[in-house]
């Protein structure tokens, strides 16, 4: 194996937890990976992928660490303030986003700044666990289609499936030896067209993602999404609000 480049290594912090995390994923919830290539871009660039519980961000970063990438996510800022975690978190290069703030502008520049410096960043265009009920990618925030249009980093769409059988939201332990199956489409890029606003260049850019994420969850699951995305702005529990 060649030597990562500077923008894909991951640091000390998880070199070390990969020692322990990598053998406990494939014995918990042993993973799938389809068109892995795709992760293969060079430079900077912004994976998204649905999100529908816990043990998400365990299996995005295994994916993504398996394939020479570090993995750097957008985290909700509360989670860094949780003892021992939140300095792992830290140490780690992760990026707090304070949801319901003025300071989730904050994480927005940090991002930038990572993809200025030719790395890979990862996060969860929904902003939280999906609220619909049967596990499909609800309506998404802008955050990832506003990178993408500011920066030039292309998008490159993941969609997961088992996590939620294996983990659900709020269960205080998984179901261990569900599977999972993670597919990494192909990698586009976003610009915005003559006329539109950045809103509306945000907008679409995010329905075509989400689409891609959608697309590959029903072929994965050979089920067929709902007609209707689960819109979350009328649900009374919006965290990624700053309301839980």
């Amino acid at each position: 194996m060649t030597r990562r480049p500077p923008e894909r290594r991951a640091g000390v912090v998880i070199d070390l937890a990969q020692l322990v995390l990598r053998p406990l994923s494939r014995l918990l919830a042993p993973p799938t990976w389809i068109g892995a290539e795709n992760l293969s871009v060079q430079g900077a660039a912004i994976a998204c992928g649905n999100h529908a519980g816990p043990w998400d961000a365990i299996a995005y970063g295994h994916l993504l660490q398996a394939h020479g990438i570090a993995p750097r996510f957008l985290a909700k800022s509360s989670l860094f303030a949780v003892p021992v975690l939140g300095a792992l978190l830290r140490s780690s290069r992760q990026i707090p986003v304070a949801r319901g703030s003025a300071r989730t502008a904050d994480a927005l520049s940090a991002a930038e700044a990572a993809l200025g410096r030719g790395e890979l960043i990862m996060l969860f265009p929904e902003g939280t666990y999906t609220r619909d009920p049967d596990g499909w990618p609800m309506r998404a925030r802008l955050g990832a289609a506003r990178l993408a249009l500011r920066s030039g980093a292309p998008l490159i769409p993941i969609a997961c499936a088992g996590s939620r059988e294996f983990w659900r939201p709020r269960a205080a332990l998984p179901r261990p030896r569900r599977p999972l199956t993670l597919q990494v489409g192909e990698p586009f890029a976003v610009v915005r067209a003559p006329g539109e606003s950045e809103k509306q260049a945000a907008e679409r850019v995010t329905a075509e993602l989400m689409a891609r994420i959608t697309a590959m969850l029903a072929g994965i699951r050979g089920e067929q999404p709902p007609a209707a995305v689960h819109d979350p702005r009328g649900d009374h529990h919006r965290p990624e609000e700053g309301r839980p």
